[in-house]
């Protein structure tokens, strides 16, 4: 039973976010559409089979949350009235005529989130938007993002010199910054069409100009996914956060000249997994390969994700892949770190 009022819950495998299901948390943003499907699951009596855990504990957790949210009547607040809200994974809804508020709940590990719901629900099949969110709740799944890659013509230093990604196969070795030559484990792809890109635009490459970073470095420009993470260095970085070198994802650093969206008819991102993170070189950048425990495995293919998790050095579970190469920066970070 899904109708009338009360307190709901939704899988966040049932949300899609502008057309995509079980969307990262990162792409929950204002303007993004939203639609849910199948059946919600009434807290107080229900006995429906939305899988919350098995324990009475995230019962305990999902109640005090929507106590705490508005009742979503779907009626529309004044103009000037809605404000912004300010409790993390608050969101707000619109279908234009009506508006409601719901909460996503993290549950850790490799469970999905839970949508919780007091009052009555945003209508099924229906395309709402966002108008507006609090602080996004970061679960393990998705630190920050999920496509984590290089693009066809960037150079990667190999043992045997520098060599276009696209012609690397799995068993050739790289060139890593801290433990030299290492093994290439699996290598997985992923095109990315223009219109998912007007979709979804989070998707579109970033371009770094020549010396963006520093002098000569790019040495040649790179284009690289969104999230992917490159190394900074200096004085700023080591009095801010201690730490002598750190990575910073490509959209942390957009300034519309030297690093910018690019755009492209259609992309093809290239993962490389190394025996543990690493640093690599790529068009003369310090940059990371891939780590699973970082990215958005359900962008993989069928085919590409089976393979990853047949070939951790770890077993099956991306989370014990090991730790990152260098300290990691979250966007409230790299902005304070852009300011300094």
């Amino acid at each position: 039973m899904d109708t009338g009022f009360g307190t709901f819950v939704l899988s966040w495998s049932q949300v899609e976010l502008d057309g995509e299901r079980g969307a990262a948390l990162s792409a929950i943003r204002r303007g993004a559409t939203w639609t849910w499907t199948g059946e919600a699951v009434r807290l107080a009596g229900s006995r429906g089979a939305l899988d919350l855990g098995g324990t009475e504990d995230l019962r305990g957790h999902a109640v005090p949350l929507a106590r705490r949210l508005p009742a979503a009547t779907g009626v529309a607040p004044a103009a000037g009235e809605a404000g912004e809200p300010d409790r993390p994974g608050e969101i707000r809804l619109t279908d234009g005529h009506r508006c409601w508020t719901l909460a996503v709940l993290p549950l850790g590990g490799r469970r999905q989130p839970l949508v919780v719901v007091q009052g009555s629900l945003p209508p099924r099949d229906t395309e709402c938007w966002i108008v507006s969110h609090g602080p996004l709740p970061v679960g393990r799944e998705d630190p920050e993002g999920g496509v984590i890659c290089f693009t066809p013509g960037t150079c990667l230093l190999t043992p045997d010199g520098p060599r276009p990604v696209e012609s690397l196969r799995e068993g050739d070795r790289v060139q890593t910054v801290d433990d030299g030559p290492a093994e290439i484990l699996w290598i997985g792809r992923r095109r990315v069409t223009g219109a998912r890109m007007q979709v979804m635009p989070r998707l579109a490459p970033i371009r770094l100009r020549e010396g963006a970073l520093d002098r000569g470095v790019p040495d040649a420009g790179l284009l690289v996914s969104p999230d992917h993470r490159l190394v900074l260095r200096g004085p700023r970085a080591r009095d801010l956060f201690g730490a002598e070198e750190i990575l910073v994802r490509a959209c942390d650093l957009l300034d519309g000249r030297q690093v910018r969206t690019e755009q492209v008819r259609d992309v093809t991102y290239i993962h490389l997994l190394l025996p543990q993170h690493g640093i690599v070189l790529a068009n003369g950048v310090e940059t990371e390969s891939f780590h699973p425990a970082s990215a958005a495995l359900a962008s993989l293919g069928p085919e590409d994700r089976e393979r990853l998790l047949r070939r951790l050095p770890t077993g099956s579970d991306p989370r014990a892949y090991g730790p990152f190469a260098r300290r990691l920066l979250d966007p409230r970070e790299a902005a304070i770190l852009r300011a300094a």
